[in-house]
């Protein structure tokens, strides 16, 4: 518990840890968008929302290993708590 508590206090104290992480997840969704934004110039957006919600085999693989992880992360985070 005290473990998580100091983490927690270094993370919300320090303002540049906080604003790294808006600026990257910003690029990172701001590049999303642009993608998007090409491929629905280029196919059109009726296909770019048939690809969108179109989900293949290994994506499923994927979706599964993911949640497997954070089903362990979240059982390792009650037992801090």
């Amino acid at each position: 518990m005290d473990l998580l508590r100091s983490w927690g206090a270094l993370v919300a104290a320090n303002q540049w840890v906080v604003a790294g992480l808006i600026a990257g997840l910003s690029l990172l969704i701001l590049t999303f968008l642009l993608r998007s934004a090409v491929y629905v110039a280029r196919f059109g957006f009726v296909n770019w929302l048939k690809s969108t919600f179109r989900i293949e085999g290994e994506s499923w693989r994927l979706i599964g290993i993911l949640l497997l992880l954070m089903i362990a992360a979240a059982m390792v985070f009650i037992q801090w708590v």
